[in-house]
């Protein structure tokens, strides 16, 4: 029954296949691959377990057709001279949609498959069925704020195929045509404007909180005004005298920038019943209508999902980047409304001040604050021969940049001195001028003004927040660094990353001492240790980080240590260091919550004594003896530092393949999964081909030990089968978890796909031509 339902579909194709070879655009041969593929397709969708790859895939086979069909067709000469259209012309795209069609009956509830069956009818120019699949589609997925942009998009552009910009990644499906171009937007239809204007405010009845919407929405309201004046313009229709100015609620001539006759067009455009429309249009209060309830509907401390995401402060600052650039004499208005907006929420003094202000954080009313004061640098007038500015562009110049740089600079350090600064002010205004003095490059002037106004905000008696400071050492300059370091570093001692770069600067020194780096060193971990967890450093830092960033300091700590007992040259001082050391490790990375920290410490310990010469059954019977917990990690320090030195020139470790069996075989004792046994044979054998001569038959050996003991696992038996392979032909094998971080198993069983599917093709090699007949 299934099968009849491929012949069904195959016979269908027939008369168009014949066409195809009457005209001479495809062979004997080539037609019965088409036939071929287009069967292994086919079965692939009557499968027990339909993929929408599946039907992508058969879909990009017939477009890719059509673009053969279509070459050819221009070889043959037919586009001089066309014959009367005949079975083949439209049959490749439409079987193409159709096999979309199909996708999207058989997968309603998946986005991907929808976007992917519009975008081809739009770029096929299939507008009808474009309206209809949009259409369909809201059905199914009411909340998709893309499905209502690209349904404003059709209206406004008809007969424009969708910008691929404007379709989500989501689809698989590759189209020729699909590429991003690089021409200017298509101008809108004013006819069009009803409709879009009601599938926004439809998607924003249902998504009050979609950025993109209300963005979209108010760009279609200044658009609109925009359209109608350059047309009323255009036409000539204007009204003599200033009698039709906008006067209405203080909407005077001074409230406008540009062309004053051009907003006083369009006298009698609406009948002398609408003049008040006409004046309130090109008042612009309906942009203002739309503003106020976009600002309404995104409080300032909303958290916005969605592919753009941030919260409602970022999408302000998105307003106000688009409107800085958007052609219309309305922009000061518009910047006027959400200017009031970002007043309203700085002065917000706490939770319990305005009522409009409650909830309201400390860092949003900083990031208010800072938008209103830095508007001077970046709005102009409008001018319509000015050229479009990008996002964040300073527009001023000379001496009106100075001076606004210097009001900026006296009101940022003003706000710092004040008990209304605290850290968020602090953090937001210093990220900004973080970021403006890369752009002062080519200015070493400004640059150092604006980084004195930097350094101004750092002083220990404001308590910066960590993340200035290290923002602020990254600028400093390499004569700078020590001091600034120490400073820092002094105002939060438990920060890992101050006390990190702390380190570094001291190290670089040319009078610094080994024991002085020691005590440092020593210091450092021990503050840092126990504020890893629970962001008790003082950073916004996650976690693992915190975690990472600890576990190189300890390891520093360890290499001034091995440095200052190799000078002394005294093994019971080394050894007394050490036992300090891992007691330590155990004690404060329980606490910490840093369990990987005692294991790194034991593998260095591990290495510092295999380079000391002491007997490696020594050295395990003192970890035996003592409290020390090796995990699986600490051998894996141990068998890379082997590995790196022992098969280089200068062999730092003296070591002999029994003492290698000895540590491998402790280093099983700690394995609790299959894969750690796998990395832990395929480390040892690889030792021992790389290192020693006459060792591969041991090395085969201990790989088909631990291939027998994890059999059950058929993932990591693969996994230690090309680990071996990869160690015969001269490779550095990647651990399973670097490999596939996510998974700890690789499919690569049998893939039925392609055994359904057939290679479709005869031979491994052939034309470009052939390669897309049978691909």
């Amino acid at each position: 029954m299934a099968m009849d339902k491929v012949q069904f579909q195959l016979e269908a194709t027939l008369p168009e296949l014949k066409d195809l070879y009457e005209k001479g655009l495809f062979t004997k041969s080539e037609i019965n691959q088409i036939t071929k593929r287009r069967t292994a397709l086919e079965t692939s969708l009557i499968r027990r377990v339909t993929r929408k790859e599946d039907f992508f895939k058969y879909a990009e086979y017939e477009i890719n057709l059509e673009r053969l069909r279509k070459v050819r067709w221009k070889k043959l000469k037919y586009h001089i001279n066309p014959p009367p259209p005949s079975a083949s012309t439209y049959s490749l795209p439409r079987r193409a949609l159709y096999i979309l069609k199909r996708a999207t009956v058989k997968f309603p509830g998946d986005l991907a498959v929808w976007l992917a069956y519009v975008e081809y009818a739009s770029r096929e120019g299939m507008r009808k069925v474009v309206g209809k699949g949009l259409t369909n589609a809201l059905q199914h997925h009411p909340t998709s704020p893309t499905l209502y942009l690209l349904q404003t998009y059709y209206h406004l552009h008809p007969g424009s195929p969708f910008p691929r910009e404007s379709i989500p990644s989501t689809s698989k499906l590759d189209l020729p045509s699909a590429s991003s171009s690089t021409a200017p937007p298509p101008a809108f239809s004013i006819e069009g404007i009803d409709p879009a204007r009601t599938t926004l405010l439809l998607g924003l009845r249902l998504l009050p909180q979609s950025t993109e919407l209300w963005t979209e929405y108010i760009k279609l309201e200044l658009g609109w005004v925009e359209a109608l004046r350059r047309r009323w313009k255009l036409l000539g229709i204007k009204e003599g005298g200033d009698s039709g100015a906008p006067d209405e609620e203080g909407d005077e001539d001074g409230d406008y920038e540009g062309d004053q006759d051009a907003l006083r067009g369009g006298e009698g455009a609406f009948g002398p019943e609408g003049e008040d429309a006409r004046k309130a249009i090109l008042a612009g209060q309906l942009v203002v209508h739309a503003l106020n309830s976009a600002l309404e509907g995104i409080p300032p401390t909303a958290q916005l999902s969605g592919e753009q995401g941030g919260n409602g402060m970022s999408f302000r600052q998105g307003l106000i980047n688009m409107l800085r650039r958007y052609p219309s004499p309305l922009r000061t208005k518009c910047l006027s409304v959400i200017y009031e907006d970002l007043e309203r929420i700085a002065q917000v003094e706490s939770q319990a001040g305005l009522e409009s202000g409650i909830g309201i954080k400390p860092e949003v009313r900083a990031q208010a604050k800072l938008m209103l004061l830095t508007k001077g640098l970046y709005d102009r007038p409008y001018d319509p021969e000015d050229e479009e500015l990008g996002d964040g562009e300073i527009v001023l110049e000379g001496v009106e940049l100075v001076e606004e740089l210097g009001t900026i600079g006296k009101e940022i350090r003003k706000i710092a001195k004040s008990d209304d600064a605290g850290k968020e002010w602090l953090s937001t205004a210093g990220e900004w001028l973080v970021g403006l003095i890369g752009r002062f490059d080519d200015s070493p002037e400004l640059r150092a003004y604006v980084s004195s106004i930097l350094a101004s905000l750092t002083k220990s008696s404001l308590r910066p927040p960590p993340s200035l400071l290290l923002s602020h050492l990254a600028l400093s300059t390499p004569n700078t660094d020590l001091a600034l370091a120490r400073s820092y570093a002094s105002i939060y001692p438990s920060n890992p990353s101050l006390q990190l770069i702390k380190l570094s600067a001291e190290s670089m020194q040319d009078d610094v001492s080994t024991d002085r780096m020691c005590k440092l060193c020593e210091e450092a971990a021990r503050a840092v240790t126990v504020s890893a967890l629970g962001g008790q450093s003082g950073d916004g830092d996650n976690d693992d980080n915190r975690r990472r960033l600890v576990r190189q300091i300890w390891k520093m700590w360890v290499q001034w240590e091995n440095a200052e007992v190799s000078q002394l040259n005294d093994s019971g001082t080394n050894e007394a260091r050490w036992k300090t050391i891992l007691k330590e490790s155990l004690k404060f990375g329980s606490v910490a919550g840093i369990p990987d920290l005692h294991a790194d410490m034991v593998g260095q310990y591990l290495l510092n004594r295999i380079g000391a010469r002491k007997p490696v059954h020594a050295i395990l019977g003192t970890i035996k003896s003592s409290s020390y917990q090796p995990s699986f990690s600490s051998y894996q320090i141990v068998f890379d530092g082997l590995d790196n030195t022992s098969i280089s020139t200068s062999t730092s470790y003296t070591t002999t393949p029994e003492e290698w069996k000895s540590l491998y075989t402790a280093w099983r004792g700690v394995c609790r999964t299959p894969i750690h046994k796998a990395d832990a044979a395929l480390a040892y054998a690889g030792l021992l081909v790389r290192a020693t001569k006459g060792r591969g038959r041991e090395a085969y050996d201990v790989i088909e030990v631990v291939k027998r003991e994890v059999r059950e696992d058929g993932d990591v038996e693969r996994y230690l089968e090309q680990g071996w392979k990869d160690i015969l032909d001269g490779r550095r094998s990647v651990r399973k978890e670097e490999a596939l971080p996510e998974s700890a198993s690789v499919d690569v069983g049998y893939n039925d796909d392609e055994d359904m599917e057939g290679s479709g093709s005869d031979s491994d090699s052939g034309s470009e031509d052939e390669l897309i007949i049978a691909s």
